[in-house]
């Protein structure tokens, strides 16, 4: 296995057999996005931690696959994390995203999308950038998809937040015939 994951730690990787089959575990469920897991594995107690809990949004998530990668992308976008971008432009057009919604993803100009999906936009902007939603934000999540939904919604913007820092700082590389540029709008 390729284990030139990310650029700017310079360890090799060692893999126990336990850790590899973690690692199989990933990439069946994501479709390929290993080089995440090999960067998180340089500290592995905290890596099967958290592959527990980052899979657990895809696997067991409460809220539509179409509705989970709006958020995902724009917290990519805002996050210029082109690792987490390409993975998920992927993941978006399996889940029921155009590419043309994929692309109007990048832009501040909300106009032109359905009410429910430029609220969803609003809010992931309005938590990244002020650590809380609106009065408003939180009713319409709320009401749209019950407070369960609502509270996944929330912590789906601020793990993706999470990993983005970690994946950008790493500068972990995309695999290979993935590559898609975040378009900047």
């Amino acid at each position: 296995m390729e284990m030139t994951h990310a650029t700017r730690i310079k360890e090799d990787l060692q893999l126990p057999a336990a850790d590899r089959a973690a690692l199989g575990q990933v990439d069946e469920v994501t479709g390929g996005s290993v080089n995440v897991a090999l960067t998180l594995l340089h500290h592995p107690e905290l890596a099967r931690r958290y592959m527990n809990f980052g899979l657990s949004f895809i696997v067991d998530g409460v809220l539509p696959a179409r509705d989970r990668e709006l958020i995902i992308l724009r917290t990519a976008r805002t996050c210029r994390s082109p690792y987490e971008w390409a993975q998920h432009v992927r993941m978006g057009l399996a889940a029921g995203l155009t590419e043309e919604e994929i692309r109007r993803i990048t832009s501040d100009n909300l106009g032109g999308w359905a009410r429910q999906d430029a609220e969803l936009l609003a809010g992931v902007d309005t938590l990244l950038a002020t650590s809380r939603l609106t009065e408003q934000q939180w009713a319409g999540l709320s009401s749209r998809y019950g407070t369960k939904a609502a509270v996944e919604a929330v912590m789906l913007a601020g793990h993706y937040f999470m990993l983005a820092g970690l994946l950008n700082s790493t500068d972990t590389q995309i695999e290979p015939g993935l590559e898609a540029p975040i378009p900047l709008g």
